[in-house]
């Protein structure tokens, strides 16, 4: 096995967006390369670039600076999960002896570990990473840097002048605000949106219709909705699709495509049980495959009950966790526009 380069002082300003060295900063650079060899040798990192490596080193070496001098970018990410949810992490058990806020916890490095190894969309909206939170490699990877991590402790320096950036992954799209969903009328009549006020009064006041293909939305559009009969004008991009939801409520209506099969409600003839469990954790990782607030009314409706990722507790995992997957993964599109 080759070994990786070393991470040099610039890496270690970079990831504090410093331009200015201080004191402490050699003996957390000097942590970070000793994490270095365990993480390349580690079959979680086989194959990966050497830049993945050490960006968890990195990453490692953040979290013990700032578990020691209890500020900085871990400390606003674990604020943030806990203002939404109640505990400082997701996945992990949080409470009892064995998670101590202020010193350095094996769930913590667990949990470091995953943001490393699960992405969200970098280049394409499909070219995410999926990391199962619980897998034995990951948990044995885990020991191992926290007990080195456990004797270098106490003679970790305090830094509490220069604290961290957001280094953490997810940290921002922890801070957007959760709008609520829009209402859902009582009456259609009173919608003002031309087009959502025909859909409910259609549905007989169902938020959600399908449609199998173009054609029948097209008809769709035409027959009931009173759009001029254009073919080449008539969203001529979606021509090729499949498996369309058209979502109407007060603030207007909502159209997706390839995401029918997912929603287990009653009205919908297009749900598929294996379909829904191979492929609605998509859902919450493809970046507009979704629109937010259809995503949203899926789990807070209680439609998307068979999404789960493809492994062990996979269901559990997403279901358990679903609002900050949702925010991790999407990113600006969570409640985005």
């Amino acid at each position: 096995m080759k070994a990786a380069s070393p991470i040099y002082p610039i890496a270690w300003l970079q990831a504090n967006r410093r331009k200015n060295p201080v004191t402490t900063d050699a003996w957390y650079i000097a942590f970070a390369n000793q994490l270095v060899a365990p993480l390349q040798a580690s079959g979680l990192f086989a194959g990966k670039a050497e830049d993945d490596t050490r960006h968890a080193a990195l990453a490692l070496a953040l979290y013990l600076h700032d578990a020691v001098a209890q500020n900085g970018g871990w400390k606003v990410f674990t604020s943030r999960h806990t203002s939404l949810y109640n505990k400082p992490l997701p996945f992990y058990s949080t409470t009892g002896s064995d998670y101590v806020a202020d010193e350095i916890n094996r769930s913590d490095v667990t949990f470091v570990l995953w943001t490393c190894l699960a992405l969200p969309a970098r280049q394409r909206p499909d070219d995410y990473t999926l990391s199962d939170p619980y897998a034995p490699a990951l948990q044995v990877l885990a020991d191992e840097i926290y007990t080195f991590m456990d004797k270098a402790f106490e003679e970790a320096p305090i830094d509490t002048t220069t604290p961290s950036p957001h280094w953490m992954r997810g940290t921002a799209s922890l801070g957007i605000p959760a709008r609520p969903l829009p209402e859902q009328p009582s009456n259609p009549a009173n919608v003002t949106d031309a087009n959502a006020r025909r859909c409910l009064e259609y549905s007989g006041g169902h938020p959600l219709l399908y449609f199998a293909d173009y054609d029948l939305l097209r008809h769709f559009f035409i027959d009931v909705l009173r759009w001029a009969d254009r073919p080449s004008n008539l969203l001529p991009n979606l021509a090729r699709e499949r498996e369309f939801v058209i979502y109407a409520n007060a603030r207007g209506m909502l159209l997706a495509h390839s995401v029918a099969a997912c929603f287990r409600d009653p009205h919908n003839p297009l749900y598929n049980p294996s379909r829904a469990k191979a492929d609605g954790y998509r859902l919450f990782c493809q970046p507009g495959l979704c629109p937010f607030d259809l995503l949203k009314l899926g789990i807070t409706a209680g439609l998307l009950p068979d999404a789960q990722f493809p492994f062990t507790n996979g269901q559990k995992t997403l279901q358990e966790n679903a609002d900050f997957l949702a925010r991790y993964y999407l990113g600006e599109y969570y409640e985005a526009d």
